[in-house]
């Protein structure tokens, strides 16, 4: 198992539309990457909770899941202008991109 995580560092100045990122760029992107694509998670920073901006890293922080890199790759490659595209819509940051073997996963916790 692999997971892709896109860091969405927090800049002054810099603007994240959190609605648009969940209601239209995450089913594009499940649309783009369909059955290969095992899970997903989305974090969003905790400001709202009365956290000072000042000691958080990313304002969003999105995982998602496949079988192998060669999965992610295969869809995301000839997908890649889209996806970059529409994340104009909702963002000016410019996203960090990791790619790490999962070594568990487990679901539920137990």
């Amino acid at each position: 198992m692999i997971k892709i995580t896109i860091f969405y560092p927090v800049k002054s100045g810099d603007w994240f539309d959190v609605s648009y990122y969940l209601e239209k760029h995450m089913p594009l992107s499940k649309s783009i990457f369909g059955d290969v694509l095992k899970g997903i998670a989305i974090e969003e920073d905790t400001a709202d909770l009365g956290v000072n901006k000042e000691v958080l890293s990313y304002q969003i922080i999105g995982h998602l899941f496949f079988e192998n890199v060669e999965d992610f790759y295969e869809r995301f490659l000839p997908n890649k202008e889209i996806l970059f595209k529409d994340a104009l819509q909702y963002t000016n940051v410019a996203p960090i991109l990791q790619i790490s073997k999962v070594l568990i996963w487990q679901t539920p916790w137990i």
